[in-house]
């Protein structure tokens, strides 16, 4: 965990700690294709992953309009990283993660961290 400055509201008992897996898609050959595949096969497959608390997904942007260097985010939320662990190794979260071949043309980074909220 990055250590932050303690905010004097935050109340360290009642805290929310999660894991999270995020995956950055790096822009594909083809956006329209990749957003078609993306809303109506990759993300039937990614609903069928056991032990998701949480799932959100964007498109990626700039502040100043300018080109991103990803094309988009979705983070997976975990009660633990055993929990995580379990997912992605589950039949669901392989066939998933095999998918990712079919349309991420432009390839994808996956991070995995420990989400602590620090400020509710």
């Amino acid at each position: 965990m990055i250590p932050l400055s303690p905010n004097p509201t935050y109340d360290a008992e009642n805290r929310n700690v999660m894991y999270r897996v995020s995956i950055i898609y790096n822009p594909p050959t083809d956006p329209a294709e990749f957003d078609e595949y993306y809303a109506t096969k990759h993300l039937p497959l990614v609903r069928q992953v056991p032990g998701v608390v949480r799932f959100a997904a964007g498109k990626c942007e700039t502040l100043d309009g300018t080109t991103p260097a990803g094309y988009a985010l979705a983070e997976l939320f975990f009660d633990s990283k055993d929990a995580a662990a379990q997912a992605l190794s589950s039949p669901a979260g392989q066939t998933a993660a095999g998918d990712l071949a079919n349309f991420a043309t432009g390839g994808v980074t996956m991070l995995f961290s420990n989400e602590d909220t620090v400020l509710p």
